[in-house]
């Protein structure tokens, strides 16, 4: 099965468990029983409002959706990408219990910087195939949207640390300190990640509201470092909560509580 197909089957599938879609009265809302998909979790990430009766999905739909999980802007663009973007594409969505689109994109954009060069797509799968799909040594911080995955991703320790499969997260990282953090919130923004300093952000984590520049920034503890490590963005209130910058998002008022 070429990669096209795969993702048309893909969108299929999720056409399938759309379709196991039933009013619960006793909760007020639509459910699913689905086979393939986290279709709830899914419909909320991407604000698809599907809680009024009128809502109506499609094989296009579908298709959309499937495209945005897999990286892509649309389908159109994904019908439109070479060989070495869906063959990437089909790695990643095959791989999302290891590493999800937005991390894959922060570890690529980061290799970058620390080499001062850009990667072309065949690069860049090469990077993948190199790092993670043959490796278990990788758990992503977020849960897969596919049910199998899901699974896979839930039956894979937290810390695989060689000899010391025990560590817990805030062992593995140290916090910058006030310039070194400054130095990370700017190398984020100049990415396209995270937001202005006096912007009011709230961690859907822990459900704290703060100025941005209040954030923490970390990296992995000496004796853990890697060449792949870079400094991350955190929730203000690390290491007791372990929300991280794609766990922020900013207040339409702009007010704190």
């Amino acid at each position: 099965m070429d990669h096209i197909e795969y993702f048309k089957l893909q969108a299929k599938n999720l056409l399938k468990d759309y379709k196991t879609r039933y009013f619960n009265p006793k909760e007020g809302f639509y459910e699913y029983s689905p086979n393939f998909f986290d279709i709830g979790g899914i419909f909320l990430d991407l604000e698809l409002n599907d809680d009024k009766s009128s809502f109506s999905f499609t094989l296009m739909n579908a298709q959309h959706v499937i495209a945005k999980v897999a990286g892509f802007s649309n389908w159109s663009t994904l019908l439109k990408a070479t060989s070495a973007e869906l063959e990437l594409a089909h790695l990643l969505f095959d791989n999302a219990h290891k590493i999800s689109i937005e991390e894959w994109d922060w570890y690529i954009a980061e290799a970058e910087d620390m080499n001062n060069t850009s990667f072309n797509n065949e690069m860049k799968l090469e990077i993948f195939k190199q790092v993670f799909l043959n490796s278990d040594e990788h758990r992503s911080d977020f849960i897969p949207y596919r049910i199998d995955l899901a699974k896979k991703w839930n039956s894979t320790p937290v810390n695989l640390t060689p000899n010391n499969n025990n560590l817990n997260f805030e062992e593995m990282y140290i916090e910058l300190n006030e310039q070194d953090k400054m130095a990370a919130i700017k190398d984020h923004q100049e990415k396209g990640l995270g937001f202005s300093l006096e912007e009011t952000v709230e961690c859907l984590h822990c459900g704290d509201r703060f100025k941005y520049r209040y954030v923490k920034a970390i990296r992995m503890s000496p004796q853990y470092r890697s060449d792949d490590d870079f400094d991350q963005i955190v929730c203000k209130n690390f290491p007791q909560c372990n929300g991280s910058i794609i766990d922020l998002m900013p207040l339409e008022n702009g007010n704190e509580e």
